[in-house]
């Protein structure tokens, strides 16, 4: 059974987001969040697998309705969690013929205003918080 983890929390304050995704051989994954007074980085680094889908297409069905009821109350506040058993991580490691397994991966999913955000990865992420102006949202 599909369960979320709410990390960090507390650290990404709470806003309405836009979205710049990077992702390359250089800098890796990084997730730019940017509102209208902070713009939180999220860096991870090397990733297995990343995808990403609109917001308005796939909250039923894709992931599981107890957990997105859980957190759909708060807005989804927290931005990013922690997959356990989670279909995306599942997936993956049946196309990568036993592979996988010798990796700690880890399942995390960001949930922006537009969109959501799958990542698989060894590492957990850091992220960085710059406030932009000096006031609160």
């Amino acid at each position: 059974m599909e369960e979320w983890k709410e990390i960090f929390k507390g650290k990404i304050p709470k806003a309405t987001y836009i979205t710049k995704i990077t992702h390359g051989e250089e800098t890796g994954l990084v997730i730019e969040l940017l509102s209208r007074y902070h713009k939180v980085c999220i860096f991870f680094g090397e990733v297995k697998a990343i995808r990403v889908l609109d917001e308005g297409i796939v909250q039923e069905g894709v992931y599981s309705d107890t957990q997105i009821e859980k957190y759909r109350v708060n807005k989804f506040e927290n931005v990013i969690y922690e997959v356990t058993n989670g279909e995306f991580k599942q997936q993956i490691e049946e196309c990568a013929s036993g592979f996988a397994e010798v990796l700690d991966l880890k399942h995390y999913i960001i949930i922006t205003l537009s969109f959501n955000i799958d990542i698989v990865s060894e590492w957990e992420p850091s992220i960085e918080v710059v406030t932009l102006k000096n006031q609160k949202e």
